[in-house]
């Protein structure tokens, strides 16, 4: 399965906007273990004043001294789980998304070491957990409804993994990476 990610994502050339002040970046961090694909996420802090105990990928907003796109995931990174960026091998990066908050959010998929051991800052994660990639993959888990937001209606999606609903952007970003990678 991660040839066919490499492969997909070598061969993927996602278009830049350059157009937005607003900018994020995340990193999806994919790592290999006893042959199989999992993705890593976090839960976010509950008393964040954005997107409290939400789960989502590593990233953030992008400051002043970051060099681009790429240097904002890494750094959000190391910052929130404690991911060394020299220990992440970038697979390639998927289509850049509006948020439902306006920001321009540029994804990125990295393959982490399989022993990696997270250190979350406390002071912006709650818990880092891992789930199979192939998980997402049965469409029993999956679900979608509509949302009002300022851009009209758009489509949320949602995974049901063990009682933990992962929607939203994250959602869409892993949906993205199927279509893309496999």
């Amino acid at each position: 399965m991660l040839a066919k990610i490499r492969q997909g994502l070598k061969f993927f050339q996602p278009q830049n906007n350059s157009n937005f002040q607003r900018r994020a970046s995340v990193l999806i961090p994919l790592l290999e273990f006893e042959g199989e694909i999992f993705v890593l996420f976090t839960e976010r802090a509950k008393h964040l004043r954005s997107h409290p105990g939400q789960v989502s990928f590593p990233g953030g907003k992008q400051e002043y001294k970051d060099a681009n796109s790429l240097h904002t995931a890494l750094r959000e990174t190391h910052e929130e789980i404690g991911l060394k960026p020299e220990k992440v091998e970038i697979l390639g990066r998927l289509d850049q998304i509006i948020s439902l908050y306006n920001y321009l959010v540029t994804p990125f998929v990295g393959l982490i070491p399989s022993d990696f051991n997270p250190n979350p800052n406390p002071d912006e994660i709650e818990i880092v957990f891992k789930v199979p990639l192939s998980f997402f993959m049965n469409s029993e888990k999956h679900w979608s409804e509509e949302y009002e937001s300022t851009f009209g209606k758009v489509l949320i999606h949602h995974f049901d993994f063990d009682g933990v609903d992962i929607w939203g952007l994250t959602a869409k970003l892993i949906l993205r990476l199927l279509e893309i990678g496999l």
